[in-house]
């Protein structure tokens, strides 16, 4: 068998190696839609100034189409990730958000980006949509399709921040919601296969690195780390999960001089890639390549090739990297690509200029992919 296409004309058309979404059994992978039109053109209708609930509005219409192609609904929606440019438009963001979702409780990610590749896009959004096996444990704690996904802040039960400015109180507090937020989903630590970590400040690492030692045992989850403004002032970390029940396997060695996390973690048919960057490489396009060697590596590991990817979620740690990132990218994907999210974030390796993380899936070399018609 082969991957299916269907094709959109009310869709934006791409800039890059990347469709709009992915569908592998039950489960949808939407990449980062923008509130734009199918010509990129920004919502919003005052020459010269940003539109935040206008681009909000625009870019949940966008995935709602997309889902609908896929053969999902907007109560299919399990995790939601949104990055924004500036938090001085945060409170327009959330009540689009609260009209569009209402009681439905996904897990929700809100970060902080430099800009995009487009101009003037004030945020993009991405999301996961699962058609089976739902269960909404409590509000952003959503078990689906034999994972679970949530995600963890440091605050205390007044849902202030813990600790402000404080990493390693704050790194606790986050680890120990998460741990909480697990044990009421019949879930333990060890069950996660993978970590997103958030830091306000990238030189946070070695403190949450104390924390993350005394809460996770090996193996460890497959991890991404990356330094990005979080929502919440004072605000120092924030942690994404996805865990199986039943846990993962690991798969692969882990790059020597990285952390203790493996290249990837194997849950049932899904496989999570740990984030890849390549700094021992001179210039982004090498880098891109090393980092996607290591991808093809850890898949062929798992039994999986790089047809099988669904989505990535890739940083550059400055935009004007970004058409050499397209030029690594490019020479490992081929069309139809899966969707992705490209931002603007700080890296723990001063050498690396970018980082990529890949999902793959078993059945991914079968899966339907959304893309823009050709016009």
């Amino acid at each position: 068998m082969s991957k299916r296409v269907v094709a959109s004309d009310r869709l934006m058309q791409p800039i890059a190696h990347f469709s709009h979404g992915v569908r592998v059994g039950g489960t949808i992978h939407l990449g980062a839609a923008a509130g734009v039109d199918r010509t990129r053109r920004l919502a919003g209708t005052t020459v010269g100034v940003g539109d935040m609930p206008a681009q909000t509005e625009q870019l949940f219409a966008n995935l709602r189409l997309a889902l609908e192609a896929l053969g999902g609904a907007w109560q299919d929606v399990v995790k939601v990730k949104t990055y924004i440019v500036d938090w001085r438009d945060l409170p327009a963001y959330d009540a689009v958000h609260a009209r569009e979702f209402g009681a439905l409780r996904p897990a929700v990610s809100k970060v902080g980006t430099w800009g995009f590749p487009l101009p003037q896009i004030m945020l993009e959004t991405e999301l996961v949509a699962c058609l089976e096996g739902t269960k909404r444990i409590g509000s952003g704690s959503v078990r689906a399709g034999g994972l679970h996904y949530c995600t963890a802040a440091p605050v205390d039960a007044r849902g202030e921040v813990a600790a402000p400015f404080d990493p390693r109180a704050q790194s606790e507090q986050a680890l120990r919601n998460l741990a909480a937020t697990l044990e009421q989903a019949e879930l333990r630590l060890q069950d996660v296969v993978m970590l997103t970590v958030s830091l306000a400040d990238i030189r946070a690492l070695p403190a949450f690195e104390e924390g993350f030692q005394r809460f996770f045992r090996p193996p460890y989850p497959a991890r991404s780390v990356a330094g990005v403004p979080l929502a919440r002032s004072g605000q120092l970390v924030e942690v994404e999960s996805i865990a199986a029940y039943g846990g993962g396997q690991p798969v692969g060695e882990a790059v020597p001089g990285t952390a203790a996390s493996p290249p990837g973690m194997l849950a049932g048919d899904w496989l999570f890639v740990s984030a890849q960057a390549g700094g021992d490489e001179p210039g982004v396009e090498r880098q891109t390549r090393r980092a996607w060697e290591r991808i093809a590596a850890t898949a062929e590991a798992a039994g999986m090739t790089l047809d099988d990817v669904v989505r990535t979620n890739n940083i550059l740690t400055d935009w004007r990297f970004y058409a050499g990132f397209n030029a690594g990218y490019g020479a490992f994907v081929t069309r139809p690509y899966p969707p992705r999210a490209t931002v603007h974030a700080a890296l723990a390796d001063p050498g690396a200029c970018v980082q990529v993380e890949a999902v793959a899936h078993r059945g991914g070399g079968d899966a339907t992919v959304l893309e823009a018609r050709d016009q």
